[in-house]
């Protein structure tokens, strides 16, 4: 029998065993040295418990429980008990930032509002999205549209698009801590209340937020999934620098290939 299918009790018998016989060699060869060969000269001294301390019971290995990711937090909000309908309403009078004195619009969401397949999450608006107050509509929102299209996807049927702010920074910047903050409870609520299957993040902004990683590069978060309140979230790069950097292109698409499989959508061409 291998020692890997002997119980402890047998591996810790047959060790007290040897443990023995090797005492008693040794004995012999004492009483040779002394030329003492009488008869029961020696007791055999028990190795059990010596066998017990160098073999211990077999416990189960120990299972590490993965950390949680720590995703962004808010304060208890009216606005994260609002129906849709008076959200958007709110939305439309907010003024808790300083983007409220430049907007021309204010840009909710769009798309399918009834458990959507994916809820894409962008960072912000820029000026075409800001002029007609909707999500996506100027060359990085066509190309998203490929994109979307390329993995069985499509912002009429099956896919929700907003970003992590309603209004449009100046100059297409990034959004500030504060103004991402003052959104925060428009974004988890719409998120709760569209329940999409799964999110896509666009972008180092919106990554960054959506992940609680806010030191992380979009290169570390890419390709990864997350999970937000138990919804799978894939991260990757927007549509916009990937427009100004075409090497983006490949790794964006197995990006969305993962995301599909893991959906179980068809995927055509890159």
């Amino acid at each position: 029998m291998s020692e890997e299918k002997m119980s402890v009790e047998d591996r810790r018998l047959a060790l007290s065993n040897a443990l023995g016989r090797t005492d008693e060699l040794l004995d012999s060869f004492l009483d040779v040295m002394r030329q003492d060969f009488g008869p029961d000269k020696h007791e055999r001294r028990d190795f059990t418990q010596t066998a017990a301390d160098l073999i211990p019971e077999e416990t189960a290995p120990e299972v590490a429980e993965p950390e949680p990711e720590v995703l962004f937090k808010e304060p208890d909000d009216d606005r994260l008990h609002m129906s849709y309908k008076s959200l958007l309403a709110d939305s439309a009078q907010c003024q808790r930032c300083g983007l409220c004195k430049t907007r021309k619009n204010v840009v909710f969401g769009t798309g399918c509002q009834d458990r959507p397949v994916v809820m894409v999450i962008g960072e912000g608006p820029g000026e075409n999205e800001d002029l007609q107050g909707l999500p996506f509509v100027g060359k990085a929102g066509q190309y998203l549209d490929r994109w979307l299209s390329a993995i069985s996807l499509s912002r009429e049927t099956n896919v929700y698009i907003t970003n992590t702010v309603k209004c449009r920074p100046p100059q297409n910047r990034d959004p500030y801590p504060e103004e991402k903050s003052a959104c925060n409870a428009y974004l988890k609520r719409q998120i709760q209340l569209v329940n999409p299957q799964a999110i896509l993040c666009l972008g180092k902004p919106a990554s960054t937020l959506m992940t609680g990683q806010p030191d992380a590069t979009m290169g570390a978060l890419r390709g990864r999934f997350f999970f937000y309140d138990g919804i799978p979230m894939m991260c990757t790069y927007h549509p916009a620098a990937v427009l100004r950097d075409l090497s983006l292109k490949r790794p964006v698409w197995e990006d969305l290939k993962k995301l599909a499989r893991y959906l179980g959508l068809q995927t055509g061409g890159s």
